[in-house]
């Protein structure tokens, strides 16, 4: 029993050491990540590139009269380049070295010539430092280049190939080449990119930028008009500010998330800790009951008494401890490689972190000392005397409903039965420890399930197409059956729209995209709060969760879209992808775009026949993007399986060492009966029907606690941007049961075998 207690305990503390000691090295790495890479407060990128004239009134200081430390241009454009005879597409992106966004190096070093590329990009791919790539340049030559440097960056890494798609880093290679060999073939007298460092910071929006452009170009004494802003600002396809970019609210998101795991999921496992541990140490303190009064009456005082318990409950603390460094050790590997792997960050290396250690120290010497204390409460209602004795039965009377139903049960049942009332409280504590297993069980469970559910929501449909092709402008459906008909590689195919749009409601302005689609499309499972799917109206908008929490608006409200009044007509409780929807026929914006998604035969001949048609910016692999999200939500996957892993382990033991205890309780008069000539198999059969009423009264409390505690741990990592959904699936709640049932059962019947070993005549002398 006290091997129970202390594996019991090592399996608590090496869980908050593992998940703990891995959050903190991560907090670590992206502070240094941010720090390096220098976001700056505030990002706009342009739809079509923006000719300076627009920006060429401005004098050579006026960044410092808003209050800007540097501003920084950048151009780009989407291409495509060749490498061992593959094709890619990729995001050719101009950069200083000593500009205003500095890249996290892994290795290499700026060089005139070369350029650098995202590293899981090309690792994916097997292109290193020195590889030789052929990109094709804005003018449309092909020019040669040697990968100087691989590098993390987290702009590659989260912020999506474009505000639009859903590609992925590893199919959409992001190519930063010098400015100056940037600017020797492609004109530079553009941008498409703005990086803004405020000297104040973080005060300024993108509208509030525009405004000030204009003040500061009317005090130079340039004639511009709110309508060439309006126009500038119609072109702008991505804007946010340092707080709400979507790299720093990636990053911050998950740590939001993992940190209220490696918080929430060791509490919860030290509850059951605390539990277990209080039931077998009055376990044990009841089974030496006979030592205690023989204690007291030679003379020692209670409280000393009680200091060997808890003399015993350190040392068993201590044990456990050490135990669970090592175990946590190991777990901390396993977590450490999960979110390096979902966030695209360089491996973690694995530390343990010395107040976390010690934390889980006084964490367990806490809960074994407190539960001892506890425990010996009953050493005062002990008497010398009575200690002697055997321990009186806690109910002696057999209820009368009891009586009359097993009135004609054999005589192992009805001792079973006997037995059971006679020691309520040891058939409680039991119940108690299959109810903790079960429950442990299905709140791991429910941590894996809830994201498949959130991957389902694009699997189910978005998924089933092969490509994506992605357009510079919107072509019309016209347009795109002239352009794809004919082609028998393609099995099916459909456009969607997308509108870069400016959202207004009562004093609340965001930068928003939103998808155009048919009404009887259903590409993205867009569902409500009830998990029923959502169809798109034929007029108004279904606005996604994340965009009515920043506009708080709800439905019914009117909403004002690029200056167009709409109606809110349902909010949509998507998980993973935050749009917004509208009818394909009714939703316009001067700038736009459009994307086929299309199911193909061959999606490399799909790529090489299309990828440099005009108006195609670039083609990304859905195949590429189901791998993308998996790996983002990696870390979850493994917290689950070690959390489904030390739950199975410590569900095992709680009733594995239950079982053994009581089977010791009821030595004698099992002994008895099988001296009397009953098989050993009747009275195998007799405890294991009141052990199963035991598991199923334990069942029933059981799944209603889990389901509140998961629901309490999704609803706690999520955030309005990626909700975690409880998942309603029959297969967790049978599998929890199942395990549970299955520990049982093995319990039992090793339970039962090792009665073969006991020497009846001895065993029937000795008292329970």
């Amino acid at each position: 029993m006290l091997l129970g207690v202390i594996f019991v305990g090592a399996f608590g503390c090496s869980i908050l050491i593992g998940l703990r000691d891995a959050y903190i090295t991560l907090v670590k790495e992206i502070d240094n990540l941010i720090s390096e890479t220098g976001y700056p407060d505030l990002y706009i990128e342009s739809i079509q590139p923006v000719p300076s004239d627009i920006i060429g009134y401005l004098p050579d200081n006026y960044y410092e009269r808003i209050d800007a430390k540097k501003i920084e241009y950048r151009a780009s454009y989407n291409s495509t380049f060749t490498y061992n005879n593959a094709s890619y597409s990729c995001k050719v992106i101009s950069y200083d070295p000593d500009g205003l966004l500095k890249h996290h190096l892994i290795s290499g070093e700026f060089t005139d010539t070369g350029l650098r590329m995202e590293y899981y990009f090309s690792e994916a791919n097997k292109i290193g430092v020195g590889s030789k790539i052929n990109l094709k340049m804005h003018n449309g030559n092909e020019v040669s280049f040697d990968v100087s440097a691989t590098f993390v960056s987290a702009e590659s890494s989260v912020v999506k190939a474009d505000p639009y798609s859903m590609s992925s880093s590893r199919d959409f290679a992001y190519i930063y080449l010098p400015k100056t060999v940037f600017d020797s073939y492609v004109s530079s007298l553009y941008f498409n990119e703005i990086l803004i460092d405020f000297i104040d910071g973080k005060e300024m929006d993108g509208v509030g930028f525009f405004n000030r452009l204009m003040e500061i170009a009317k005090e130079e004494g340039v004639e511009i008009t709110e309508e060439q802003v309006k126009e500038l600002k119609k072109n702008i396809a991505y804007m946010t500010t340092y707080n709400d970019s979507e790299v720093i609210d990636t990053y911050r998101s998950a740590l939001k998330a993992i940190d209220k795991i490696s918080s929430l999921v060791p509490l919860a496992f030290f509850l059951v800790v605390l539990l277990v541990t209080a039931l077998f140490l009055s376990q044990i303190i009841r089974q030496c009951r006979k030592d205690i009064g023989v204690l007291r009456a030679l003379g020692e005082r209670k409280r000393d008494i009680t200091f060997i318990f808890v003399l015993l409950a350190i040392a068993v603390a201590l044990i456990s401890w050490a135990i669970g460094v090592g175990v946590g050790v190991g777990i901390n590997a396993i977590a450490n490689y999960a979110y390096g792997t979902a966030l695209k960050l360089y491996p973690l290396s694995i530390s343990i972190n010395v107040p976390v250690v010690m934390i889980a120290l006084g964490a367990m010497v806490f809960v074994t000392v407190i539960t001892s204390l506890f425990a010996s409460l009953s050493i005062s209602k002990i008497k010398p005397v009575e200690a002697m004795k055997a321990l009186p039965p806690m109910n002696n009377k057999t209820p009368y409903l009891v009586r009359t139903v097993f009135k004609n049960s054999k005589i192992t049942m009805k001792v079973s039965i006997s037995q059971t009332l006679r020691n309520l409280r040891r058939y409680i504590l039991s119940g108690l420890c299959l109810l903790a297993s079960g429950m442990m069980i299905f709140v791991a469970l429910s941590l894996e399930l809830s994201k498949r559910t959130m991957i389902n929501q694009l699997y189910g449909t978005r998924m089933n197409y092969d490509v994506q092709v992605y357009f510079d402008n919107l072509p019309s459906e016209g347009d795109i059956a002239s352009y794809f008909d004919g082609d028998n590689n393609i099995v099916n195919k459909t456009l969607i729209k997308y509108l870069p749009s400016e959202v207004k409601f009562n004093d609340k302005e965001e930068t928003f995209l939103i998808n155009g689609l048919k009404s009887d499309q259903d590409l993205i499972r867009i569902v409500s709060d009830y998990d029923d799917v959502i169809q798109i109206p034929s007029d108004g908008i279904v606005l996604c969760y994340y965009h009515a929490y920043l506009l708080n608006a709800t439905v019914g409200d009117t909403i004002i879209i690029n200056d167009v009044p709409t109606v809110v007509k349902a909010i949509s409780k998507q998980f993973l992808y935050q749009v917004s929807y509208m009818s394909f026929d009714i939703a316009t914006s001067p700038n736009e775009r459009g994307s086929l998604l299309a199911k193909v035969n061959d999606v490399n001949a799909f790529f090489e026949k299309y990828k440099n048609n005009e108006h195609v910016s670039y083609i990304s692999f859905t195949e590429v993007i189901k791998q993308e999200y998996s790996d983002r939500l990696m870390a979850f996957t493994y917290s689950s399986y070690v959390l489904n892993a030390v739950s199975i382990v410590l569900g095992f033991l709680i009733v594995f060492n239950m079982m053994q205890t009581n089977l010791k309780e009821q030595k004698r008069t099992f002994s008895t009966i099988r001296t009397l000539g009953y098989q050993r198999s009747s009275i195998s059969l007799s405890n294991l029907i009141m052990s199963l009423i035991q598991y199923l009264l334990a069942m029933i409390l059981a799944i209603p606690l889990g389901i509140l505690l998961s629901k309490l741990l999704l609803n706690g990592i999520s955030i309005p941007s990626q909700i975690f959904p409880f998942p309603h699936s029959v297969w967790m709640y049978v599998l929890s049961c199942v395990l549970v049932l299955v520990f049982l059962l093995i319990s039992h019947f090793i339970s039962m075998r090792s009665m073969k070993k006991w020497n009846l005549p001895e065993c029937v002398k000795e008292r329970e």
